[in-house]
């Protein structure tokens, strides 16, 4: 197989002579164990066998676009959790600040962050990451009789200090369906988004009485259901899974 442009330039950064051992992913979940057999501008490797990876986290993560270092942020450390999509959205109290929010360049640059991440963290799931969209086209995306919406989100939660614990919040989610995880935005919904989101079903979730930015909320978030897929697994409440992916 023949590494692209980018990743030869890698192998050539690392330094990576002959035969040494490498690990190749599609990015969506296919992950192979390999060697390098040419290096130079086109760095040619071996797929000697596939390997098992780590089941994506079945959470669809929406946040408010805000500070564009801080979205950064976001996605690179999301992306290291093995979050299955990412949905940006623009905010009331937001609009002003999101103008990278709009920039193709700085998605494309995001996506480039989310591979390094994911190459990083050793995973084989690269997030889907959906174009910027309003608080109200999102709700009438996953709005729908069966709770269910257009995503197949059977739960749905909103981070708010207002609510109860993360944990007891998703208990009764079994895990082999996509949870919907609403977070932020700088400075928070607006009285009429958090009625919007209320009649659309997001229940709202503490992870503590500290006010959190927005990109911390969303890590602290995703590592608290992570813990509980990983405590249902173990009990075998959930089966292992390797096609989770966004």
């Amino acid at each position: 197989m023949a590494l692209d442009e980018v990743e030869s330039r890698h192998v050539r950064a690392l330094r990576l002579d002959q035969g040494a051992r490498i690990r190749l992913t599609d990015g969506g979940g296919s992950l192979w164990e390999g060697r390098l057999v040419a290096g130079g501008r086109s760095a040619t490797c071996v797929l000697d066998s596939p390997s098992v990876p780590v089941a994506a986290l079945p959470v669809e993560l929406a946040f408010g676009v805000g500070n564009k270092a801080h979205v950064m942020w976001l996605v690179e450390k999301s992306t290291e959790m093995g979050v299955s999509r990412l949905v940006p959205l623009e905010s009331e109290r937001t609009r002003s600040v999101a103008d990278a929010g709009r920039s193709p360049a700085f998605w494309s640059k995001a996506e480039r962050r989310a591979i390094s991440a994911m190459k990083q963290s050793g995973g084989a799931w690269l997030p889907e990451m959906a174009p910027p969209c309003s608080l109200e086209d999102y709700v009438e995306r996953n709005a729908g009789p069966t709770g269910r919406g257009a995503s197949g989100m059977t739960r749905r939660v909103r981070l708010d200090g207002s609510g109860e614990g993360l944990r007891s919040v998703i208990e009764a989610w079994g895990g082999k369906d996509h949870l919907g995880m609403l977070v932020g935005p700088e400075g928070g919904w607006s009285d009429g988004e958090v009625e919007l989101l209320e009649g659309a079903g997001f229940r709202p979730a503490s992870l503590g009485s500290l006010v959190l930015r927005f990109e911390t909320a969303a890590i602290a978030g995703l590592a608290v259901v992570a813990q509980q897929v990983l405590d249902r697994a173990a009990t075998g409440d959930i089966p292992p899974s390797n096609d989770a992916g966004g």
